[in-house]
């Protein structure tokens, strides 16, 4: 079998392990890549960091692109159409690692403020895959929750409110929609400075989707005159060349790695894989579960006197030490660096909770995404 040529973002995860055997892969910085690097390439995988544009590919023989993201706004798809040239992104990949995101910065509010999510009212703005997986798992752990999805309402779909409603009545609001900047249900600005000045003090604001999709020039205002919002931002403009005096006014910060769990990244890659080896009528031979490493920790005992709270910080920290990802950031380290170097990051499934006797908080820690042992008492 001829092997055909492949240029992939070196920051891709199992490339040799998945492509080794059908492709000749040349590596090259995704955030610099040039039609140069492309022009004899039959296929080029990225991530959400590289720019596919026209003018990238117009001298290529490139016949697939696939991105090993969920998003897709950093690929030229309309031109691709028109040119024939194939591509496939990763929908649902990372939504486990967001939601693990989400749930730790939950988690920090709890442990540091006293915002107890239990008696509050979560809103999630994007209920797609992640913010739909989301959803289910913060239901599933009895939290309150109020949706905003304008395209599903739309389509007739029930159970959703308007973003201002959301806003108006949530204590902890999610942002997990695409970045779209046309069309009626346009994401960029949605959180515009109106509606930043609307939220109420003490709103917990959790920003894991796309920079744009806030005006982060209004929230650094706001924050400047009254810092009385307790923001999480993970996302940013102008990535990787950001402005850092956000910095001081939240929490936690984060150079876009809400989706970078080990799971998450090859579940990318192997999506990618499936389908290029479907448009090039290759043969699929590699599995997944056999490529993923076993994590260091498998079970984790929980004192049987613990509260919820105190369930959660220790289940939270033992798989997902988050605010570590904190500090790597503030130390002014290079913002495509941090990526390129972050270390290993489990899922919260990963990870098998034991000595959780009371139903209800075994309950919330199952929802939430944990496994839980067979000694929950049923009778509480």
């Amino acid at each position: 079998m001829a092997l055909i040529n492949v240029v992939a973002d070196e920051n891709i995860l199992l490339l040799d392990e998945l492509f080794g055997d059908l492709a000749h892969v040349k590596k090259v910085n995704g955030r610099t890549i040039s039609g140069a690097q492309i022009c004899h390439a039959d296929a080029l995988l990225v991530r959400s960091t590289a720019k596919v544009t026209p003018q990238l590919l117009k001298s290529s023989k490139v016949q697939f692109v696939g991105t090993c993201t969920i998003g897709i706004d950093h690929l030229a798809t309309d031109y691709m159409d028109a040119h024939h040239i194939a591509w496939s992104n990763a929908p649902g990949c990372n939504a486990a690692g967001v939601g693990d995101y989400v749930v730790a910065c939950i988690n920090h509010a709890w442990q540091t403020l006293d915002i107890d999510p239990r008696k509050l009212t979560i809103g999630i703005v994007g209920v797609g895959n992640v913010g739909g997986r989301l959803a289910k798992r913060l239901q599933q752990a009895g939290f309150n929750l109020l949706l905003c999805d304008p395209p599903k309402t739309a389509a007739g779909h029930e159970g959703f409110v308007a973003l201002d409603e959301l806003l108006a009545h949530s204590q902890i609001v999610c942002l997990h929609t695409p970045l779209t900047k046309t069309g009626a249900h346009a994401t960029e600005m949605l959180l515009n400075e109106e509606r930043i000045n609307q939220l109420a003090k003490g709103t917990v604001l959790i920003s894991a989707g796309r920079g744009e999709v806030v005006d982060l020039q209004a929230l650094l205002a706001r924050q400047q005159r009254h810092h009385d919002l307790h923001l999480f931002i993970d996302v940013w403009h102008h990535e990787p060349n950001i402005d850092q005096r956000l910095f001081d006014y939240c929490h936690c910060v984060t150079p876009h790695i809400a989706g970078h769990s080990l799971e998450g990244k090859m579940r990318g890659t192997y999506m990618i894989y499936l389908a290029l080896c479907k448009h090039f009528g290759l043969p699929v031979t590699k599995q997944l579960k056999s490529l993923i490493p076993a994590p260091q920790l498998t079970h984790l005992a929980i004192k049987s006197s613990a509260t919820a709270k105190e369930a959660m910080a220790t289940a939270c920290s033992s798989v997902y030490p988050l605010m570590e990802d904190d500090a790597r950031m503030r130390q002014g380290n290079d913002f495509d660096w941090l990526r390129k170097t972050y270390p290993v990051r489990r899922e919260f499934s990963s990870l098998q909770l034991e000595g959780l006797l009371h139903s209800e908080c075994a309950a919330m820690m199952g929802g939430l995404g944990f496994g839980i042992g067979l000694d929950v008492d049923h009778r509480q």
